[in-house]
């Protein structure tokens, strides 16, 4: 079931039509520039749980991710969020933009930061490996897979993680590395949430079910909600490659999850279509936003808060039980 907010924003639809609303938003955007520079800066809310950065080796590497654990009452199991920041980006920048620390306190659920490697030759850029982003660590073959899959088993050892619930949230070169987990961790992430990044993974493998969250504005030219190359801008900086649409990703995972039908929405500037009755209570919604650009999306400037759409539609809220009182 989705959560509250999701569920008020649908009405009846059929499969390909909903399939249709996405290829006549690709068909039809007019593209408009939004820099990753002006991505609002939101002050994460000072978390009072446990703060810390954790460091572990993986394939010869010294990697790590910044570890945000509520306040709670009992040692019961608690969902864990991974918040993987973008292209340009860091842990700490992750965590500002995001706000989602905040949400992690005020709900109960474990949230992880991890850095990236080094993206181009900027002192504090890093980048993943994604597939065909960005930068560096697709020169350098790094395994961020593995990394991301050690930073989970580390995180087990020193907290109460619920192995069921799982999930992975990223932006831009961050989302396209979520989709690429989901494709090569078969049974260890329950869902995914992409903003602003495309499957760009060249043969995902994907084995079960994945719950899969997409949100792009249609005006972005970062990772065109179309599809094609990036913009210059970018490509001077990361390098260049080729995007999916967006409409290919969501056809890939409503085959891949078994979907069924679909509702649809369109509420001022945004349009939700949920595909229903996927394979083992599995889901996949999108969210595009009109004329949208790269950022992270707030109420404001894009009519919906993207962190709480997240941590509402993969349902991270415990238990009172497990919150300090």
């Amino acid at each position: 079931m989705l959560p509250d907010r999701a569920r008020g924003f649908r009405t009846p639809s059929a499969l390909l039509g909903a399939l249709a609303v996405v290829a006549l938003l690709v068909a039809g955007c007019a593209p408009v520039s939004t820099p990753d520079a002006s991505a609002p800066v939101i002050a994460a809310a000072a978390a009072t749980g446990a703060a810390v950065t954790n460091t572990i080796t993986v394939g010869g590497i010294e990697r790590s991710y910044l570890l945000r654990t509520p306040v709670r009452a009992t040692d019961d199991a608690m969902p864990l969020l991974i918040v993987i920041h973008g292209a340009g980006g860091n842990a700490a920048r992750a965590e500002t933009a995001t706000a989602l620390t905040a949400l992690s306190d005020a709900d109960g659920f474990i949230v992880a930061y991890p850095n990236g490697t080094q993206a181009a030759n900027i002192p504090g850029e890093l980048s993943w490996n994604a597939g065909v982003c960005c930068g560096r660590p697709v020169v350098e073959q790094i395994d961020d897979v593995a990394f991301i899959a050690a930073a989970i088993a580390d995180i087990e050892s020193k907290e109460p993680v619920d192995p069921t619930r799982i999930f992975v949230t990223g932006f831009s070169n961050g989302g396209m590395l979520a989709h690429r987990l989901a494709c090569e961790l078969p049974g260890r992430i329950a869902g995914i949430a992409v903003v602003a990044g495309a499957l760009n993974v060249p043969e995902c493998a994907a084995e079960g079910v994945t719950s899969v969250l997409m949100i792009h504005g249609t005006g972005d030219l970062t990772v065109p909600f179309q599809g094609g190359a990036t913009n210059q801008r970018t490509a001077k900086r990361f390098g260049t490659w080729t995007n999916s649409p967006l409409s290919s990703a969501v056809a890939f995972w409503v085959g891949q999850d078994g979907c069924g039908n679909s509702t649809t929405k369109v509420a001022g500037g945004l349009t939700h279509v949920s595909f229903t009755t996927c394979t083992d209570g599995a889901k996949v919604d999108v969210v595009t936003i009109k004329d949208g650009g790269h950022i992270w999306p707030v109420e404001a400037k894009s009519g919906m808060d993207a962190s709480t759409f997240i941590t509402e539609y993969f349902g991270l809220g415990a238990p009172v039980a497990t919150l300090a009182q």
